[in-house]
């Protein structure tokens, strides 16, 4: 029966949705199925539709009115789950006296969904979880060992416990009696109640077989870091009774992270408790469907009852892709009533794997397996990725192999140190190598010690002394400009920051940084100077030693510009390189191979000189056996970089008087005052310049710009008349500046607050994901960043007012204000942390100083001769 006949039909117009949750969860066709699916999504869609104004906004955009019936699951409007973490109070279709409670997500990988609870969805939710729940464990009530603390001895300031128990709520009415086995610390970490538990399972085992079939049952990652590696440390081992399953729900991501895959998971869970794969039971599900939830079938994958569906979306552009090709998830189901989640493309990568029935269990339904979750773009600043985060084992979690059916890459069992030898200056070459292509890191030659390496960079650094600081300037721009000369392997860096590289280490350029940096003087570097205008008191500097540069992953340039400097201050480098842009710092370097600059009195330079003294090599982020020894063998430490991954470099053991350089994670913002847009060609402009900010390093770079505050009051642009324009010139930068290719993680992330935005405001976007101006009136503070060219625009009453977001993580605001108040803001905005201040359309000029110190300053020893007088 098609949908419109069925929706006219009087005994069915009203009551699809009760209709479904009456029928079996997994025993109807697939032919039926989706004509009673779809019957009720169209429903659930009218509800919604003239009940929700943000979401009627949202589908009159696409087309779809308030009378509109689908004709197929894939024409239905999706929200991306993002928007129900920040416009809960936008997505609600009830009056506000309907929502008797509001249902937070455990926020385990970051900011918590919300979604408005009404009486009929909760009716619905319980209905709908346990029909599947007795259709996986049986009807029959069994007891519950809950691995999480009692809610109801915590106090309601406990959010994450009570987000858990809310999750589990529905699956407790199964229960003949529940207990619960963990609690918390003075800091609110979990403790499994250790002695209790093994008195409850010991005393179980016992019962008789027909009586003592249990449910273990919690968060898996509690589940597995709280309870199952604590007793397997014990050595506490059990056999639990047949018919009793280990059933856990969500949190893997803090299992991912520790590198424990599903497989592990199992493993573990079968060594302790004595189980059967098949009896552990991943249940997955996600707060803006609760209710509906997708336990592992008999080969481990999820079925769709009959209520629900899936559709795999391209990341790039969210066409439906066919069965076996991966992509992002969508959910569909007519269950919520109270908030329009009746359509939710989620964070989650996943495949289609069959139709119909199940082999063994009969099932009808739409079989998928979730590979893994679409990384998230985390707040960062230039340097706040390093590749791969530096990390100490961790003793109590073998890393295992993380499995395919969790989405990521194997890892390696072996614990044993790893060094790769990307470029040494003195012997080899990567000619041929494209900058931007990846490698097979076992292809480079091994280093076997660190040691002799280390040992060796710093004799042939005594070479450098022999140099003046003029001299390496010389070799340096003679090598930026071999850079410019058009080397195809450099091609992919044009697009990424090659000519402004070229532009910084222009000798005039690099003679004047040296000297802001240096005291007023570059030539401290080459011999004693007086200071203080007496002969009897002078000054040098000297190089520190040796440089460990702990590079960044996502400005493929970085690197360079600290590498500079420690080449004029005459230091030896050992260059750690990220997994991804590895090979741009040896191609680059490679242009100093055979380089040779004749000065007037005819004194030959050498670029093999300066390559003498730098290596740059490769080791896994979780080599920590290398990561230390690199650490107790530099002289400087000098990382770029994530909080995490910083942090973990700062509390590796070193040398003491070694000095620390860190470029940690920052973020950026522009403000633009009124008596800057009172003239149309000024105000356009501006535009271009705040279009070049945003562009360049696709803002990557930490100085680059996220949200854009505009003053009311400009008496030819208002702020909306400002993003308009500005979308303008951010279509002509990306001719200008061509953007560099997104991966399917960024295209996920673009589109979602794309589809986010069309709830909120107005949004200006390319047709494709080269750029998105977003302008919303609700909206007050800093924009999440999005990165890849993403930028918000804000109005406000007074700009001054913009000075309060200021604080020690923001690193750069570019300026677009007149007199007096520009000091002011200044003046309030650098009391606050702020170190950089530049005019629009400059900000991502690395300059000194830069993050609130001069680099060559702390890369050299100053040397006092003489007294004080």
């Amino acid at each position: 029966m098609d949908a419109r006949v069925l929706l006219k039909s009087s005994n069915v117009q009203h009551g699809a949705i009760d209709a479904l949750l009456g029928l079996p969860p997994y025993g109807s066709r697939l032919p039926e199925k989706k004509v009673l699916l779809l019957a009720a999504l169209n429903e659930a869609y009218r509800h919604h539709v003239n009940a929700c104004p943000s979401y009627r906004r949202f589908c009159s955009r696409r087309g779809f009115g308030t009378e509109h019936v689908f004709s197929s699951l894939e024409e239905m409007p999706f929200l991306p789950a993002q928007a129900f973490k920040q416009n809960a109070d936008m997505l609600i279709s009830v009056n506000a006296d309907e929502v008797y409670r509001w249902l937070h997500s455990s926020a385990t990988s970051g900011t918590p969904s919300t979604v408005a609870i009404d009486k009929i969805t909760a009716k619905r939710q319980v209905r709908a979880l346990t029909s599947v729940v007795s259709a996986v464990l049986g009807p029959q009530r069994r007891l519950f060992l809950v691995q999480d603390v009692d809610p109801r001895t915590v106090n309601s300031g406990a959010v994450g416990i009570h987000a858990r128990s809310a999750a589990v709520r529905g699956f407790l009415n199964l229960a003949r009696e529940v207990r619960y086995f963990m609690e918390l610390g003075p800091r609110g970490e979990l403790f499994l109640k250790e002695a209790a538990f093994i008195e409850s399972i010991q005393s179980l085992c016992e019962c008789p077989p027909d009586e003592s079939g249990m449910v273990i049952f919690g968060f898996t990652y509690v589940l597995y870091q709280y309870m199952a590696l604590p007793l397997l440390k014990a050595k506490q081992c059990f056999k639990l009774p047949e018919g009793s399953h280990i059933v856990h729900i969500g949190g893997w991501k803090k299992l991912i992270d520790a590198q424990v895959s599903k497989d592990r998971f199992n493993t573990v869970m079968g060594k302790v408790f004595g189980v059967r794969p098949e009896a552990v039971i991943d249940v997955y599900g996600f707060t803006e469907q609760m209710g509906v939830i997708y336990p592992d079938g008999q080969r481990g994958e999820k079925c769709t009852p009959v209520f629900a569906d899936v559709l795999v979306r391209n990341p790039r552009d969210f066409t439906l892709l066919p069965d076996g090709e991966e992509g992002l998830l969508e959910f569909l189901t007519p269950l919520p009533h109270s908030y329009p989640g009746i359509a939710v493309l989620t964070d989650d990568v996943g495949v289609i794997t069959g139709r119909a029935t199940h082999n063994g269990k009969g099932w009808h339904g739409t079989y998928f397996q979730v590979l893994g979750r679409a990384r998230r773009a985390e707040p960062r600043g230039c340097g706040d990725v390093t590749g791969e985060k530096v990390v100490t084992s961790n003793p109590e979690v073998d890393p295992g192999s993380v499995s395919r059916s969790m989405g990521y890459p194997a890892v390696s069992q072996s614990r044993e140190s790893d060094v790769r030898l990307l470029f040494d200056g003195t012997i080899g070459s990567t000619a041929g190598l494209d900058a931007a292509e990846s490698i097979d890191f076992g292809a480079f030659p091994r280093v076997t010690d660190l040691d002799a390496l280390v040992a060796q960079l710093k004799e042939n650094r005594r070479q450098l002394d022999t140099y003046s600081c003029d001299d390496l300037i010389a070799l340096v721009s003679a090598a930026a400009q071999r850079w410019n000369a058009g080397d195809s392997s450099l091609a992919a860096l044009r697009q990424q920051g090659l000519q402004f590289l070229v532009d910084w280490c222009r000798a005039p350029a690099l003679r004047r940084m040296s000297d802001q940096a240096l005291r007023g003087a570059r030539s401290f570097l080459d011999h004693p100077r007086a200071i203080d205008g007496s002969n009897r008191r002078l000054l040098m500097a000297q190089p520190r030693g040796l440089v460990g540069h702990w590079l960044a992953g996502n400005v493929p340039i970085l690197g360079m510009l600290s590498l500079v400097q420690s080449i004029l201050t005459r230091n030896a480098n050992l260059v750690k390189a990220a997994r991804s842009f590895s090979m741009v710092l040896p191609r680059l370097l490679e242009v100093f191979r055979g380089l040779e600059v004749v000065l007037h009195s005819g004194r030959r330079l050498k670029g093999n000189d300066v390559l003498a003294s730098i290596a740059v090599v490769y080791f896994r982020h979780d080599d920590s056996k290398a990561a230390l020894r690199m650490s107790e063998l530099c002289d400087v430490r000098l990382a770029w970089g994530g909080e995490e991954a910083v942090e973990t470099i700062l509390n590796m053991r070193k040398r003491y008087g070694t000095e620390d350089v860190i470029f940690g994670p920052k973020l950026s913002y522009l403000v633009i005052g009124r008596e800057r847009l009172s003239d149309l060609t000024k105000g356009r402009r501006l535009a271009r310049h705040v279009a070049t900010d945003v562009s360049v390093f696709d803002q990557y770079a930490c100085a680059s710009p996220h949200t854009v505050f505009v003053e009311e009051g400009g008496s030819a642009f208002s702020p909306r008349d400002f993003a308009e324009c500005l979308s303008d010139e951010m279509a002509k930068a990306a001719v200008r500046l061509p953007k560099a290719p997104e991966d399917l993680d960024t295209l996920a992330k673009i589109n979602s607050v794309r589809l986010r935005q069309e709830l909120m405001g107005d949004i200006w976007r390319s047709e494709g994901p080269d750029w998105t101006v977003l302008y919303d009136e609700r909206s007050q503070g800093l924009a999440d960043p999005c990165y890849s060219r993403v930028i918000a625009v804000r109005a406000v009453d007074n700009i001054l007012d913009t000075a309060r977001f200021a604080h020690n993580r923001i690193q750069t605001i570019g300026m677009a204000l007149d007199g007096a108040r520009r000091l002011k803001f200044v003046r309030q905005a650098a009391a606050l942390g702020v170190e950089r201040f530049p005019d629009v359309g400059r900000m991502t000029f690395f300059d000194s100083p830069w993050d609130g110190l001069f680099l060559m300053d702390r890369l050299v020893r100053w040397v006092s001769i003489g007294g004080p007088f």
